[in-house]
């Protein structure tokens, strides 16, 4: 009994800065630390995440969660490599403990760990079915034909634990795979090149729900999106903005569009029907 109440003492002080309002632990990840404005105008429950990972103390990114679409609709993050850099192998993804209590650990975990961990919190209800009420779990893309699709790409950073980190189900939404393969990584390549002559890239890439499933034994599991959508802002090394792109792709066709940020976020506004601002003054 002392143990148990030990373990549930140290999951509740291990929950202090996962689930965060208003991204208030992860705003470095901002470009002027302001998140992107008007998505919380959409419908569903959204949760800030900012990720963490193991027992690193500092947030990796940051996500804006959609619970009843089981993804992110956007993952915001620095990105810190350069072409030529060496990036590492494919990871398992991971589970978010605090999206089914914020008394559960701050960083990522492994669906067998969170289902651990929650027995030992001493929650009603069956680990497993908790996790799936929240969020997606690794089988519900099996067989789907979609890819797990990053949002921020681990070959946006150096090899490490900040390659690890964006191996999350929540920076991920089902992305077709020749465009995942093709026209999007093509775009993520040449956005890293644009990032090579910057002295910051501050990145915004995210999805915009459509009316499609991934349906697992006839129950709607995680939304398809119809769009996937990105937007970076460089700086010189003065931290001033110089130069700020976007780039606008279908879901089901492998080509890309890119754009500038005002173009983009206007067909944003058309597609998600709110107005969206992706970087304070547009990057400008």
């Amino acid at each position: 009994m002392v143990f148990q109440l030990f373990v549930v003492l140290a999951l509740a002080h291990a929950g202090l800065a996962k689930v965060s309002p208003n991204f208030s632990d992860c705003l470095g990840q901002f470009y002027a630390s302001k998140p992107p404005v008007g998505f919380t105008s959409l419908s569903g429950t959204m949760t800030p995440l900012c990720q963490m990972y193991e027992t690193y103390n500092n947030p990796f990114f940051a996500s804006m969660y959609h619970k009843g679409n089981r993804y992110a609709l956007y993952s915001a993050y620095i990105l810190d490599t350069r072409p030529g850099d060496v990036t590492g192998s494919d990871q398992t993804f991971r589970l978010e403990p605090q999206l089914v209590d914020t008394r559960l650990p701050k960083e990522m975990m492994l669906q067998p760990a969170t289902e651990t961990a929650i027995r030992s919190l001493g929650l009603s209800g069956v680990a497993t079915d908790l996790i799936k009420a929240n969020q997606a779990i690794n089988s519900d893309y099996t067989g789907s034909n979609y890819h797990k699709g990053h949002l921020n790409p681990n070959a946006d950073h150096p090899d490490g634990p900040i390659q690890k980190a964006t191996y999350t189900l929540t920076n991920v939404a089902p992305m077709l795979g020749t465009l995942n393969s093709g026209a999007w990584r093509n775009n993520e390549k040449r956005v890293r090149d644009i990032a090579a002559t910057c002295g910051k890239m501050y990145v915004v890439t995210g999805v915009v729900p459509g009316n499609n499933w991934i349906s697992v034994n006839g129950v709607k599991r995680i939304n398809i999106p119809s769009h996937i959508w990105s937007g970076y802002c460089c700086l010189n090394n003065n931290n001033q903005p110089i130069r700020a792109e976007g780039a606008l792709a279908p879901n089901n066709a492998n080509t890309v569009q890119v754009l500038s940020i005002a173009s983009l976020q206007s067909q944003l506004r058309s597609l998600l029907g709110v107005t969206v601002t992706l970087f304070q003054n547009n990057c400008s």
